[in-house]
């Protein structure tokens, strides 16, 4: 018996089997695809802002922080006030109350032990108060200034430390030869007292009377320490005199930051109250300012905001 198939209703599914050169190209389509995502997921993910970090102090327990604070003002000696103050100043500005904040900014200003301190919180209040002017209270309430408030010598109202080693401190070698070095700089040498220099600072005695190979050589190699001959050559004169000789501010600087590697305190000191007595204009300001903070130069650093206020008052 002959079965009739009606090809209408009964249609027979045919498997659509794509040749592989067009799977190929589908397959390729697919990646291109994904990988386009992809780097658009990751480029959207680049673009994504880092979350917010405030720059401010922002205790857990403000209350108690406040309370403590204002218990060791009612406490602590009258030279301590100022950092309180500041502290208080701080959480306030955590807190976003710009009144209080300004108080106790106002207050750390008033309650500054030094001249120092003074032109630093009157720096801040100043900026603080977005150009307002300070500039008059700040220098009429130092004890030395002229009767037209003119500015304030930073230099003579910061003491002078006397506190680190002199030569006659410092321990000498006495298995120590040679009584002079010479500092090779570039084509130029330099000769010094082997033991003056040494009492420049710690790191110094190390190296000429200590157990380093320097110590018992007569020349030593000092071209990559960034030091000109003439600075050499001032540095030397200080350790015989304890003065710093009249040199152009280029090699002031030199020195400054020669200071700072091998840990010179007291040239230090006489290089920031010399360059410090240079400021006298905004120029000087703007270009010396950026060398107070990065060779850390307290009186050089004031010295630059008084005539940031005195000028832009």
């Amino acid at each position: 018996m002959r079965t009739s198939f009606h090809s209408e209703p009964h249609r027979e599914t045919h498997l659509n089997v794509p040749c592989p050169q067009s799977w190929l190209q589908l397959e390729r389509r697919k990646i291109s695809k994904s990988s386009t995502q992809a780097s658009s997921s990751i480029g959207s993910l680049i673009k994504v802002p880092e979350p917010p970090v405030l720059p401010y102090f922002k205790p857990h327990d403000y209350v108690e922080v406040l309370a403590q604070i204002h218990e060791e003002l009612e406490n602590c000696p009258l030279h301590e006030q100022s950092n309180l103050y500041l502290l208080q100043f701080q959480v306030f500005r955590g807190l976003g109350e710009a009144k209080l904040m300004h108080r106790s900014l106002r207050l750390a200003w008033l309650n500054a032990s030094s001249v120092h301190e003074k032109i630093i919180f009157g720096s801040w209040l100043k900026y603080e108060k977005k150009g307002e002017d300070l500039i008059f209270d700040l220098l009429a309430s130092c004890s030395k200034c002229s009767p037209e408030f003119g500015p304030v010598d930073v230099a003579t109202e910061l003491p002078i430390d006397l506190s680190s080693q002199s030569s006659e401190d410092m321990p000498i070698s006495s298995s120590q030869t040679f009584k002079s070095v010479i500092f090779r700089i570039g084509n130029e040498k330099v000769q010094c007292d082997r033991w003056k220099i040494a009492g420049l600072s710690a790191p110094f005695n190390a190296m000429l009377n200590g157990c380093f190979t320097e110590s018992h050589c007569e020349e030593i190699d000092l071209s990559e320490n960034y030091i000109s001959p003439v600075g050499m050559r001032a540095i030397s004169e200080f350790s015989l005199t304890g003065c710093l000789s009249v040199v152009p501010p280029n090699v002031l600087l030199e020195i400054l930051a020669f200071t700072n590697k091998f840990c010179c305190e007291r040239l230090k000191d006489a290089c920031d109250r010399k360059l410090a007595s240079l400021v006298s204009s905004i120029p000087d300001a703007i270009e010396l300012i950026e060398y107070a903070i990065e060779e850390n130069s307290p009186i050089l650093a004031a010295s630059c905001l008084q005539v940031f206020l005195t000028r832009t008052s």
